[in-house]
């Protein structure tokens, strides 16, 4: 799959972008706070329908205008694809999302159609932060591969989320509805098993990957880096899912605390390095290639399961790496459409196939400069601006 255009309207800090990407590496170099995360972002809108770095979508909108659009054109093959997110701010915010001219109901329909994998430096906390993180990464991993995946989460959780106002109101009226609680749980166990089922069986798959990655960029061939799945509900595949006893065997401690206490939002992906939780002890270098090997085992499952080529979104991962590690992940990312942001152009000069881009401000709006192509076009900037 290749991002053929690309078009920004009163987006962030540009009022109307219409690029046209290269479809092997894009390099977008410039200062911070001229708009090349920006690019990266509604790419990722485009995909998932939501931002990598925000919660308020309306935050994505140029201040003073009524709204804004991404607008994506994808080539797979001989078919074509078009993806567009407009965002329209107001007393009551509304997103909405159009494949091929064609409003979707759900997210889940957007599932599948622009499958990218996006590394930023928010996600260095796959290594360091809780479990919430690494939950994220899983799913939405899952949910680019599996549309049922998507969907159970969705069950999961609003069954839950009803369990837990029952649980909260409980603890105040000293009085619960069993019945209904009981329902509630019937619901969460029937996804909370396709949850975790499919969670065991994809980590299974990318584990072998995920070393091979990391000793790849590293050039560390003794250093042992393992996951495994940590579930809240102990279990094993064919022999029953006891979610639904263990939520009536917790029903009291959940009513004291307000909260379910178990299941697929408590379950934790535990990384190891050379036997050692890499939370605790590893390095900062460490701490970096091992947050990378699992988004290009991700890439990876995408295109194994699915037979699709993602899309990369890398988003200021140079700067933290040595040359030797940089060279060994851009021959990881070979083949791959790529789009790159970095503080210095310099930091990929070794790279074959590509375009670079420098991104700046005037009078406040974003604009992009096509620099230069391939490494045989003698580095001088076209000022051949490829916004309109």
């Amino acid at each position: 799959m290749v991002i053929d255009r690309i078009e920004l309207t009163h987006y962030r800090n540009y009022e109307k972008l219409i690029m046209e990407p290269h479809p092997g590496v894009n390099i977008f170099f410039g200062q911070n706070g001229s708009g090349k995360t920006n690019l990266l972002e509604a790419i990722h809108y485009c995909s998932l329908g939501k931002s990598h770095r925000i919660s308020q979508d309306q935050n994505a909108v140029m201040m003073g205008k009524d709204g804004a659009s991404c607008r994506l054109f994808l080539r797979e093959g001989e078919f074509r694809k078009e993806i567009v997110v407009k965002l329209q701010p107001g007393e009551e915010f509304a997103k909405s999302v159009w494949i091929d001219h064609k409003k979707i109901g759900r997210l889940s329909e957007m599932m599948g159609v622009l499958r990218c994998v996006i590394f930023s430096p928010e996600d260095l906390g796959l290594v360091r932060d809780g479990p919430s993180v690494r939950r994220r990464y899983l799913d939405m991993m899952i949910s680019q591969i599996s549309r049922p995946y998507f969907i159970a989460l969705q069950q999961y959780r609003s069954a839950m989320n009803q369990r837990n106002a029952i649980l909260k109101k409980a603890k105040i009226s000293f009085s619960r509805p069993d019945d209904m609680i009981e329902d509630f749980e019937a619901s969460m166990t029937e996804y909370a098993e396709q949850i975790c089922s499919a969670r065991v069986r994809y980590i299974e798959q990318i584990s072998e990957s995920v070393q091979q990655i990391y000793r790849q960029i590293s050039g560390i061939k003794d250093e042992a880096f393992k996951i495994r799945y940590h579930a809240s509900v102990p279990w094993q595949q064919g022999t029953g899912f006891p979610m639904a006893e263990m939520l009536k065997n917790n029903r009291e401690e959940d009513v004291r605390q307000g909260i379910t206490g178990i299941g697929p939002q408590r379950d934790d992906l535990i990384l190891t390095l050379n036997g050692k939780n890499m939370k605790l002890y590893a390095s900062q270098g460490q701490t970096r290639t091992g947050a990378l090997s699992l988004k290009l085992a991700q890439l990876y499952l995408i295109q194994q399961v699915t037979g699709d080529q993602p899309v990369l979104l890398l988003d200021d991962v140079m700067s933290e790496l040595d040359i030797r590690r940089r060279m060994n992940l851009l021959s990881e990312i070979e083949g791959v459409q790529t789009f790159i942001t970095c503080s210095d152009e310099g930091d990929l000069e070794a790279w074959q196939n590509y375009r670079t881009y420098e991104v700046f401000t005037q009078g406040g709006n974003g604009q992009l400069s096509v620099v230069k192509e391939g490494p045989d076009i003698q580095k001088q900037i076209l000022r051949e601006p490829v916004f309109e």
